[in-house]
């Protein structure tokens, strides 16, 4: 009986269905003692918090190539392989290293066009993820970042998202 309260609370917990959960550990606890309820949840909680998360700042990453002005000159993929070519200025990110932030000017006026953010000014790092480098704007996942001297890219592509190309 045990074993089976405790597969549907993982499986659950593991699907970030709360409700579900609630209702597992309601039925388990009308069904096992209290000091053994108590005993496996303080077990799985100790057990599933970790600090081994894969994310890391890099403090060897040069963001400073990153600074200065960009331009969103391309965006690619998407469920229905969108190829759209934005005009320079259109959508302007100005990238300051020393303050960590990105002010962004979108002058992107066609709502069906993926341009990414609004106009505005957002938080930005670089993380190392696994062996890839990802941008984080504005506390979200942009998506694998490669930078070269005139160029950047956000990948969505293996999240089924889009391609955003930026040159100087």
């Amino acid at each position: 009986m045990i074993v089976k309260y405790l597969f549907v609370f993982l499986r659950n917990l593991y699907q970030n269905d709360s409700s579900t959960v609630i209702l597992v550990l309601t039925n388990a606890m009308l069904h096992m003692n209290r000091l053994v309820f108590f005993s496996v949840i303080f077990l799985f909680t100790s057990i599933g918090c970790s600090n081994d998360d894969d994310t890391t700042s890099d403090p060897d990453i040069n963001t400073s190539e990153l600074n200065g002005t960009w331009n969103l000159v391309n965006v690619n993929g998407g469920f229905v392989g969108i190829d759209h070519d934005f005009s320079t200025g259109t959508i302007v990110w100005v990238f300051n290293d020393t303050n960590t932030t990105v002010t962004i000017t979108n002058n992107n006026t066609d709502d069906a066009i993926e341009d990414l953010l609004p106009t505005g000014t957002y938080d930005y790092t670089v993380v190392t993820i696994g062996d890839n480098l990802e941008l984080i704007v504005d506390s979200v996942n942009r998506g694998n970042f490669e930078i070269t001297m005139n160029q950047f890219t956000i990948e969505e592509q293996p999240r089924d998202g889009f391609r955003f190309t930026f040159g100087r």
